[in-house]
């Protein structure tokens, strides 16, 4: 009996070592704080804001990183992004399938399908919209926003470095990754989307890229539903310390009901110069065209000019953005000054 029981208690410690070699992982925190001074001025006709109250604000996110490997050579990595009242506002999860690609579960973190490409042309800091600047442009998201699945085909699969990732959800609702066993509650109109993109380097220091996406929508409203389609393709090239980069988007905005937009063309291009290893600037301009479902429509345009200094483990940013027909409101006009220092750790 004796025997038995060391048999017994020796198999189960083995089980148990097997078990935690398994699950046997590491965790990490990173993050960083931001301080900005923000100004905004606009005219009579924008709705955008004007800033008239303080102009400071204040930023800190915290970054929580897990990850492991199993038995079989799969890993992953595990993010969770906070925001300052400690709220989880996005997360997601990739898998390495050990040369067979890899797996992003997503929940809102970003990249994920089109949303990779709304805007990959150089800059200093951000993309020209994205500085503060409440300009209400329409561009490509894909299935962004809706708890999904993107697959990496294997690198080196495909010639000229192509990197091809598919994504998927099977409700685009925009309702996110719910509680494990839960469900979304989100549009009942919206059924599965589709994204595909692809990447590649034919020459040094160009890189050519494309992505389409298919959002299924059974609207009951006016002449019923019609899928929501969108289309990205552009270029980046880089030689020694100058980036320069253009790309075209469009937005499917009729889903068979009646629609005053029926879709918004986007044209966009920039340029980047690396003053040094600290110091860069860029400027950028943005154009995004209505096209009505009858006649009309407007031209939102912006442009920004764009420093960045690095210090080490702070960066000094500084944005100057101007826009006109903003919020695609005629006579409309923006201005808007942003100074941010990001600070890592």
């Amino acid at each position: 009996m004796n025997k038995l029981t060391k048999v017994g208690l020796t198999a189960l410690a083995g089980s148990l070592a097997a078990i935690a070699g398994a699950q046997a992982g590491a965790i990490s925190v990173g993050g960083g704080s931001n301080i900005t001074w923000h100004k905004a001025s606009s005219n009579s006709s924008s709705t955008a804001q004007s800033v008239t109250g303080n102009p400071l604000g204040w930023q800190n996110n915290l970054t929580f990183t897990g990850s492991g490997e199993l038995d079989n050579g799969i890993s992953w990595t595990a993010n969770a992004y906070n925001s300052d009242a400690q709220a989880l506002t996005s997360s997601n999860i990739t898998f390495d399938l050990a040369g067979m690609g890899t797996l992003l579960v997503d929940n809102g973190a970003g990249g994920a399908g089109l949303d990779a490409l709304d805007d990959k042309t150089p800059s200093a800091w951000e993309e020209a919209y994205d500085v503060g600047f409440d300009s209400g442009l329409v561009t490509v998201s894909g299935i962004h926003g809706s708890a999904s699945l993107t697959y990496t085909l294997p690198a080196d699969l495909l010639p000229m470095g192509a990197v091809v990732r598919l994504a998927w959800t099977p409700k685009a609702d925009g309702g996110g990754l719910q509680a494990d066993k839960g469900s979304s509650a989100g549009s009942s109109s919206m059924r599965e989307g589709r994204d595909i993109t692809i990447q590649m380097a034919p020459v040094d220091g160009l890189s050519v890229f494309a992505g389409y996406s298919e959002r299924e929508n059974v609207s009951s409203a006016t002449n019923g539903g019609g899928d929501l389609l969108q289309g990205a393709y552009g270029f980046t090239y880089t030689m020694g310390p100058v980036s320069v980069g253009a790309a075209k988007s469009y937005v499917n905005n009729d889903d068979g009901a009646t629609q005053t937009v029926n879709y918004y063309e986007n044209d966009n291009w920039s340029i980047a110069f690396n003053v040094n290893d600290n110091l860069s600037v860029s400027y950028a301009e943005w154009e995004s065209e209505e096209h009505m479902g009858t006649t009309g429509g407007q031209t939102l345009k912006v442009d920004s000019v764009q420093i960045a200094y690095n210090m080490g483990g702070a960066t000094l940013q500084i944005a100057d953005t101007d826009g006109s027909e903003t919020k695609y409101s005629a006579g409309a006009s923006n201005h808007v000054r942003t100074i941010n220092l990001s600070l890592a750790f």
